[in-house]
């Protein structure tokens, strides 16, 4: 028994024609799974540790955040009780004060600012934004630690350079970064020349 041709003269029989041929090798390269697992993998693995990172660093950022809220409150201390007056502490002693207690604080020297402010009264508290209209940290920060018996507002903020890719949420201002804040308002206790036999 023969088959008909296509015009190339007869087929003997076990032959098979070079389309039937071709479709098999097309059908097996279709079921062919080889390799599905590293492209699934390739699919997922920008994302996943993309969030994995942004737990590591959110972790990180609430940790220093406790960090800093300890630090400041031990260093508006030193100006509460008269310390700070004493030992006539700079602005920039007081930013050493919070930084030797922050050990999450990689550059504490360029990222830490503080502002310290005096008020008549704790109505007359205003907490003023630390960022300007652009997300930049603004420049107007004080370093008044009153005297006794006046109140004081005293706030410290840190610049977070967020590591996790843009687009996670971290970031609360300009250049991807985020702002930690720590703040603490109080009376001056009475000291220096309010206590009896105050010089």
């Amino acid at each position: 028994m023969t088959y008909k041709g296509t015009g190339t003269g007869p087929l003997k029989r076990g032959k098979r024609p070079r389309i039937l041929r071709s479709f098999r090798r097309k059908s097996s390269f279709r079921q062919d799974e080889g390799g599905s697992v590293a492209v699934e993998m390739g699919l997922i693995a920008i994302p996943f540790f993309s969030f994995l990172f942004a737990m590591v660093e959110t972790a990180l950022i609430f940790f220093a955040s406790v960090a800093m809220e300890g630090a400041m409150e031990d260093a508006a201390r030193m100006v509460r009780t008269g310390v700070a007056h004493e030992d006539g502490m700079t602005a920039e002693q007081f930013k050493i004060e919070i930084c030797s207690r922050s050990p999450l604080f990689f550059d504490c020297d360029q990222s830490l600012v503080v502002d310290v402010r005096t008020f008549d009264e704790f109505g007359d508290v205003d907490f003023v934004s630390p960022l300007d209209e652009n997300g930049n940290l603004s420049n107007n920060f004080q370093y008044n630690i009153g005297g006794a018996g006046e109140v004081v507002m005293v706030r410290a903020f840190y610049v977070w350079d967020v590591l996790t890719p843009v687009g996670i949420g971290l970031e609360n201002m300009a250049g991807g970064s985020r702002l930690l804040a720590a703040s603490a308002v109080f009376r001056n206790e009475p000291f220096g020349q309010i206590l009896p036999g105050g010089a």
